[in-house]
């Protein structure tokens, strides 16, 4: 099928609930899509330029259609859709205070009023562009977006054989790509099991965190995780009570914050390498005062212990 290219008005693109930046607990609704993309994702810089020099053609605007026929669904471009449709005076309208609009010439408006837009892309040639942009070179997503990127074009096939051909189109390596997707599938499984619930996660940015910490060995016997081969449940079932205190450490819930962070790694592993520290982790949330049950650095702990009064 040959790209077709068309001029569409704003009010009949949407932002696409499957863009792996947007989080799935949004789903498909457009007020909380439109927020997250002007509060979390940021469109300053956007509005600023649009507003200055109206719309200028460059990367492009990649639609798919909706159920509604007329309508679609913007795969590459939402950030650039949120800053048009307030450009063109479209409210948010989910109750919170709206953002600033800058003021525009009628001139620079008239530029705003349609997008030019494509579809009919080959699925296979978008994902190799999307994620030469977006997991490769200069506007890359986060590592949570990557991931959801990767499994929503796997279906399922995590073989290392279908995962290495989808790394070459990446321009990643494997290992790199199967950790993505190791740490998302085990979040999933730790949402499925009732260990975590996105919506009480202490900061909206967590998987950075979790992602690395989670590379750790150590971390994985403390799990008792299997990344090869790659299932969507990664950690054994007799050890879903160890993620949920892992999850609990490293991303915390909006009444009890984190007590680890990905600097604290190599501390981290002593303490999950040593029964006594992580005892008294456990019991204390504390990690340097749990690392006094352990080797690490023993010349700092020395000296700590000299100086209790």
């Amino acid at each position: 099928m040959a790209i077709e290219f068309k001029s569409v008005k704003i009010k009949h693109l949407l932002f696409d609930p499957e863009n792996p930046r947007l989080p799935e607990e949004l789903g498909g609704d457009q007020r909380q899509l439109f927020r997250f993309l002007v509060d979390d994702i940021g469109i300053e810089d956007l509005l600023s330029s649009m507003a200055t020099s109206g719309m200028i053609e460059g990367d492009p605007i990649v639609v798919r259609p909706t159920e509604k026929k007329g309508d679609y669904y913007v795969i590459e471009g939402n950030r650039r859709l949120a800053a048009m449709k307030l450009l063109n005076g479209e409210k948010i309208g989910d109750g919170k205070p709206e953002p600033t609009i800058p003021k525009l010439t009628r001139d620079v408006a008239d530029t705003l009023k349609e997008a030019r837009v494509q579809s009919g892309w080959d699925r296979e040639k978008l994902d190799a562009y999307l994620g030469y942009k977006h997991v490769t070179a200069a506007w890359k997503w986060v590592p949570e977006a990557k991931a959801k990127f990767v499994l929503t074009r796997c279906k399922d096939d995590f073989s290392d054989e279908n995962l290495s051909k989808f790394a070459q189109r990446l321009g990643t390596t494997l290992p790199t790509l199967r950790r993505w997707v190791v740490a998302y599938l085990t979040l999933k499984q730790a949402e499925a099991e009732g260990k975590f619930d996105p919506k009480e996660a202490y900061a909206k940015r967590y998987f950075g965190t979790f992602y690395t910490l989670l590379g750790s060995q150590e971390v994985q016997r403390f799990l008792f995780l299997r990344s090869t081969p790659v299932t969507r449940t990664p950690v054994a079932k007799d050890h879903l009570e160890q993620l949920g205190e892992f999850i609990a450490w490293v991303i915390g819930t909006k009444k009890s914050p984190p007590v680890v962070n990905s600097r604290a790694q190599q501390k981290f592993d002593a303490v999950l390498s040593s029964p006594s520290a992580l005892q008294y982790f456990r019991s204390k949330k504390n990690l340097e005062g749990a690392l006094l049950f352990t080797e690490f650095d023993s010349g700092q702990i020395a000296e700590k212990l000299l100086n209790v009064p």
